[in-house]
């Protein structure tokens, strides 16, 4: 990710975004297990580089993220590194391994999103 100027945090950040077309903080945070003072932590480099903006939402207190331009230009500048980094892995996990753990992961992330929600 170096290469693209973007923390592999960050990357992930900016598709969770990409993919909602817009997300309330709230929202973001729920969906990438952070509390919202991290995500800010998180967003403000993206939005001082114009990767991200935080618009005002519905009412004053919610505000809403969306992907810039800028911002889909580094994820698309991102993406070959990351599927170098994917593929460097699973070549040396081996196919089963690898879906063990991506099932695994899979699994973490479910319990983390039941445990949120109590």
């Amino acid at each position: 990710m170096a290469p693209a100027g973007l923390r592999i945090t960050q990357f992930a950040l900016l598709r969770t975004v990409a993919r909602a077309g817009s997300a309330k903080i709230t929202e973001l945070a729920h969906w990438l297990s952070l509390d919202r003072t991290a995500l800010r932590r998180n967003l403000q480099p993206l939005v001082e580089r114009g990767l991200v903006r935080i618009l005002p939402g519905s009412d004053a207190r919610v505000r809403e993220v969306t992907l810039t331009l800028a911002g889909r230009e580094a994820i698309a500048t991102a993406v070959p590194y990351w599927e170098k980094g994917q593929q460097i892995i699973a070549e040396h996990l081996g196919e089963k391994k690898m879906a063990s753990l991506l099932a695994a992961l899979d699994e973490i992330d479910a319990i983390a999103l039941r445990v949120k929600a109590r």
